[in-house]
């Protein structure tokens, strides 16, 4: 099951609670949402420059309104796919080989989909 279905799953499991409980799941993914920030900034990969604009681009967006909060990368978001899976290298006379896969990606993902379960389960143990 993908990061998505987990989430509409929650969501219209808590369609059916408090307003109030609804808004202290909503500082729960905030929170698990800013940690997995946090682990992307310091797992994703840099360049050999010393530059690390792409690991620094990590920002979680909420929304309020729709109780939801999105992880993703403002400053280079063309990258996310190129470096979490291999893909054709190209040049000026064709592909030449393929890029090695850095899964930096979906290890946070994983993480954070099952600490939002935990977290959130809690939560509706309190409310109770």
């Amino acid at each position: 099951m993908g990061g998505r279905e987990i989430y509409v799953q929650i969501e219209k499991d808590l369609s059916e609670y408090s307003e109030e409980v609804r808004k202290e799941s909503f500082e729960v993914f905030a929170q698990v949402a800013q940690e997995a920030v946090t682990r992307l900034k310091a797992t994703s990969p840099r360049s050999k420059g010393g530059g690390k604009h792409y690991a620094s681009g990590w920002r979680a967006k909420k929304d309020k309104k729709n109780l939801r909060v999105v992880v993703h990368n403002a400053t280079k978001p063309g990258l996310t796919y190129l470096l979490e899976e291999s893909h054709p290298i190209k040049n000026q006379y064709g592909t030449f080989g393929m890029s090695k896969a850095i899964p930096h990606i979906r290890p946070v993902e994983e993480w954070a989909n099952e600490e939002v379960l935990r977290r959130v389960e809690e939560v509706l143990s309190k409310g109770d």
